[in-house]
């Protein structure tokens, strides 16, 4: 835990002379304001910073003014702006000093209350995620009416002239063919050395026009958050830099895997007692609270995709690549995934949920997953047999939604896993919001619509 002097003694004696001030929005883009380093005084970590127009962002609140309060855990100098360091913000209300429920930081807070009162010390987190890195992406947006769209290049796709654009798959290629090689040796040594979040390894993706595959260490649910939201937060900046474009869009180019995000996950009611180890286990040494734990998951799924599949490009790489609802340590598409590389290895065990992507908001999809778990424990969900078990009766679960739609009908038949994690205020908005992205985007014509349907 950084102290609060600790981080007022470095901005005084490093020559910085801006403090950004990061929060987030209920979709989880990354908002700041940036107030002068002299602003920033000790009670500005107690009584927080009236500096942003927070209904730009959330809309008019009756609870009156909203504070950003800086997280002095979270103080990371921004290697592209040399006098400027970084501040996550939590949002108060002004009004009663207590925390905005808006506020996506506030449900990653919350699964931790939820965590410690079933007697679990806390839940560690680690992101796999997906992203592209286009060398230029060029949007026509003048003649919106008129079919456009975007055009996307990449030295490394099928279109190229590039001679090394000759692989068909992209999978851990080696150099010169894995061309961002050196953009992610930086993307990496930044998460580490200016924002404090280890790198455990990236390799080249398995889309061939330059996608990228990078794991952050595991961290608490809140830090974890922190660390997605920054990987992402680095990338776009040092891409944009040099006149790149990373995009984390789930879904990106026609006929190559979409991108996507593995949410690697451990349970620990001491710093040395994960509840998910079993070494007597002969499967894949697998507790049977980590069983219960995968069915909460598995019962839940449906629900769970509003929020780790938010936008309707997710249900594209859905289409293209879509989970098989169950478990395994082997399958690769299974939508929870028990690694299992090394044995009687009690730290590396942990479980992974692959059905999501990249576009979440990493508080609020990390504490919902993290949340369904904990229901399958509290009520001793039965996941069924592993994948693997040929022959043997599986239980059957609810089936991918297929759209926002789709997705937003399965978590409001099914919501009583979230209590106390996501606040009503917070969910309706959030609803509501998606409601309209998938009534927008059933409005929008595509190219291929245009190209397909244009003689019809």
């Amino acid at each position: 835990m950084a102290a609060v002097d600790d981080v007022l003694k470095y901005i005084a004696t490093n020559e910085v002379r801006w403090v950004d001030l990061h929060f987030l929005d209920l979709k989880g883009i990354l908002h700041r304001v940036s107030v002068s380093s002299r602003e920033l005084e000790e009670e500005s970590f107690s009584k927080g910073i009236a500096a942003a127009k927070l209904e730009e962002v959330f809309g008019k609140s009756e609870q009156g003014d909203l504070i950003l309060l800086p997280d002095p855990d979270t103080l990371a100098r921004l290697p592209w702006e040399t006098s400027t360091v970084r501040l996550m913000c939590d949002i108060m209300v002004a009004l009663k000093n207590e925390r905005y429920l808006k506020d996506p930081r506030y449900v990653a807070e919350r699964i931790d209350t939820n965590l410690h009162a079933l007697g679990i010390r806390e839940a560690r987190l680690s992101s796999e995620v997906e992203f592209y890195i286009f060398d230029t992406a060029t949007t026509d947006r003048t003649t919106k009416g008129r079919g456009a769209g975007t055009l996307v290049d990449s030295r490394e796709a099928h279109w190229s002239p590039s001679p090394l654009a000759s692989v068909e798959k992209g999978s851990f290629l080696s150099q010169p063919f894995d061309s961002i090689y050196p953009a992610r040796i930086q993307i990496s040594e930044t998460l580490e050395e200016n924002f404090g979040f280890p790198v455990q390894f990236h390799h080249h993706g398995r889309g061939q026009s330059a996608q990228q595959s990078i794991r952050i260490m595991e961290f608490p649910t809140k830090t974890a958050s922190d660390a997605f939201l920054t990987a992402k937060f680095v990338t776009r900046n040092l891409a944009s830099a040099v006149n790149a474009l990373a995009t984390f869009m789930p879904y990106p180019v026609y006929g190559e895997p979409g991108s996507g995000l593995t949410i690697h996950q451990s349970l620990w009611k001491s710093a040395d007692n994960n509840i998910f180890y079993d070494g007597s286990d002969k499967y894949a040494q697998v507790s049977q609270a980590g069983r219960y734990y995968i069915g909460g998951i598995l019962e839940h799924i449906a629900a769970l995709m509003l929020f780790t599949a938010p936008t309707s490009n997710s249900y594209k790489r859905l289409a293209v690549d879509p989970p098989t609802i169950g478990w395994s340590k082997n399958r690769e598409h299974a939508a929870v995934q028990v690694p299992h590389l090394l044995k009687n290895n009690k730290e590396e065990r942990r479980i992974a949920f692959t059905a999501a992507d990249p576009a979440v908001n990493p508080y609020v999809a990390y504490g919902v997953v993290v949340a369904a778990g904990l229901d399958g424990i509290k009520n001793k969900t039965d996941p069924g047999d592993p994948l693997e078990d040929e022959g043997k009766k599986k239980k059957k679960f609810a089936v991918l939604p297929k759209s926002l739609y789709e997705a937003v009908a399965a978590l409001e038949s099914d919501t009583k896993f979230l209590k106390g994690v996501i606040p009503a205020d917070f969910l309706g908005d959030y609803v509501d919001l998606k409601l309209k992205e998938h009534h927008s985007s059933m409005r929008a014509i595509t190219n291929w619509e245009m190209e397909k349907y244009i003689n019809v």
